[in-house]
């Protein structure tokens, strides 16, 4: 059952221990989110002469992991050596900590 967290003005801080290391993520501002929404999203051509904004979720959820980590801090190529099992747990605690 996911814990229900109080609204308050500080930011929500996780940890996460995975394999023996201690993980801290830090939730995002909302300046920081749409920065990461605009970096994720790519325009494409609708077929009716137009353009489509298209938000890709696997690469903003990427993105978001990489942000919210304080400690260690993850970079592109940290994260893509991890486990995906590791990774997986990232997402989930990041997904819950913004939705």
């Amino acid at each position: 059952m996911p814990k229900v967290q109080p609204l308050t003005p500080e930011f929500l801080e996780e940890t996460v221990i995975a394999r023996g290391v201690t993980y801290r993520f830090r939730e995002l501002s909302i300046g920081e989110y749409d920065d990461l929404v605009q970096k994720a999203t790519t325009k494409r051509p609708n077929g009716l002469g137009g353009e489509d904004e298209m938000i890709d979720n696997a690469v903003l959820l990427k993105l978001m992991v990489i942000k919210c980590s304080v400690d260690p801090k993850l970079t592109p190529e940290a994260l893509a050596k991890l486990p995906m099992r590791v990774v997986m747990k990232f997402n989930s605690t990041v997904n819950r900590m913004h939705y």
